[in-house]
């Protein structure tokens, strides 16, 4: 018995020896990941994001799944990349293994946002109002949240608190810029605007704000820099596009003004609407270019428009490109349109006129007109033009008039109209 008993207390010392190595090396591995860490963090702040950022934060990640920090820069990394979906994962790990961290829940609510997951981004921001009711970048995203509501005055409350805390957010002193510009205090705008721009010069909103308050002080071709940042990052940032093209109008940059000029009216377009304002300042742009740059911002702002823009910036388009005489790429515009919006009537009528008269296409004309009367029956311009055409190619062959015209401009050899399923459903109708 006192045998087994000294056996067993000579081993205690052994057992101590290897539980402290073990907390040296612990101690060590854990400094040595904080050190990294830390380097790692000041990569990701300059973009300098490599192979090795990856290895050593899933090095850290494999030997100490909990550790936030991995996992919060992971999930930086992954936003960068443009991985929304997998930065979304390693934040929520962030806030899992760092319930008492602010930077993870705020990460993780800005990507929801970038998602459209607004609900779930709102349930977890009030969360992290109840946590970190001082934090200043929970306090600027709550802020943010008001201001979508509409809550300017709360939102500006929320704004300068978070100010107080002397903590460099970029957005902060915009979003109080945006308020002031709302104010009318454009001084004030500019210089915080300025603050964000001294943080990142490229920032959009920055630039967006201080743009403005340029503009609403007079100062029209000294706004078009910063408006024009902005607008290459933002060009769908309501009212951008047609502040940045009426400030370049106002200067005299045709060229600058031309592509947003074009994103302005297809952002205002709309089938009950004429948009007299964007179409006469296109008009005017237009007329200051060359039709070469002309067909190359159309094809500029429709990359960025996207696959299936509204029909009606389509035939608003046309219609300037019509009063400019260029007339078959005016043609393009009322094609596309009507593929978007098969059953508006007055576009297949534009179309229709187009062909008959700019490119002598009689058969495709009257076919337009045919179907700008299923859908516009009681508009009597379509219906005289679709039955005196029609009566017009019932003589043609006897007409000497209608020959010599082939002969002195022969018709254009046009594409095929392209009956779209909705038109040809109401064609069966009647």
């Amino acid at each position: 018995m006192t045998r087994k008993r000294s056996i067993a207390l000579l081993a205690l010392p052994l057992i101590y020896i290897l539980s402290a190595e073990q907390q040296m090396t612990f101690a060590q591995a854990s400094a040595t990941s904080s050190a990294q860490l830390e380097a790692i963090e000041k990569k990701i702040e300059k973009d300098e994001l490599s192979d090795e950022v990856y290895a050593q934060l899933d090095s850290i990640i494999s030997k100490d799944p909990t550790n936030y920090r991995a996992h919060l820069y992971l999930g930086n990394c992954y936003a960068k990349l443009g991985l929304p979906e997998n930065a979304i994962e390693e934040f929520k790990l962030a806030t899992k293994y760092g319930p008492n961290q602010p930077k993870a829940f705020v990460n993780l609510v800005k990507q929801q946002i970038r998602l459209g997951q607004i609900p779930a981004a709102i349930e977890l921001l009030n969360e992290a109002k109840k946590k970190f009711p001082n934090d200043p970048e929970v306090l600027f995203w709550s802020g943010n949240e008001l201001f979508s509501k509409g809550k300017v005055p709360e939102a500006q409350y929320i704004w300068r608190l978070a100010m107080n805390k002397n903590k460099k957010i970029l957005g902060l002193a915009s979003a109080l810029g945006e308020v002031s510009l709302l104010q009318g205090d454009f001084p004030k705008a500019k210089v915080l605007a300025q603050q964000d721009l001294d943080i990142d010069p490229n920032f959009a909103m920055a630039n967006r704000i201080y743009g403005l308050a340029l503009a609403s002080t007079g100062k029209f071709e000294q706004s078009i820099a910063p408006l024009n940042k902005a607008y290459q990052q933002q060009p769908f940032k309501q009212g951008l596009a047609e502040n940045l093209a009426a400030c370049a109008v106002w200067a005299g940059k045709w060229k600058i003004a031309l592509e947003p000029s074009i994103i302005a009216l297809g952002a205002t377009a709309s089938l009950d609407n004429n948009n007299p304002r964007e179409k006469k300042r296109l008009y005017e742009v237009f007329r200051h270019v060359t039709a070469k740059e002309i067909e190359m911002a159309i094809e500029a702002a429709n990359i960025k428009i996207g696959k299936h823009p509204p029909g009606a910036y389509f035939f608003a388009l046309g219609d300037v490109l019509d009063s400019i005489n260029m007339h078959k790429l005016a043609i393009d515009q009322y094609r596309r349109g009507l593929e978007e919006e098969p059953a508006f009537g007055r576009a297949w009528f534009r179309l229709g006129r187009d062909l008959e008269i700019y490119a002598k296409d009689y058969q495709q004309a009257l076919q337009c007109y045919q179907k700008a009367h299923v859908f516009r029956m009681k508009d009597q311009e379509i219906t005289m033009h679709m039955y005196s055409l029609a009566d017009k190619l019932a003589k043609r062959d006897s007409d000497w008039s209608w020959k010599l015209k082939d002969v002195l401009k022969p018709p254009q050899k046009m594409p095929p109209v392209i009956e779209p399923e909705a038109t040809a459903q109401a064609n069966s109708t009647r």
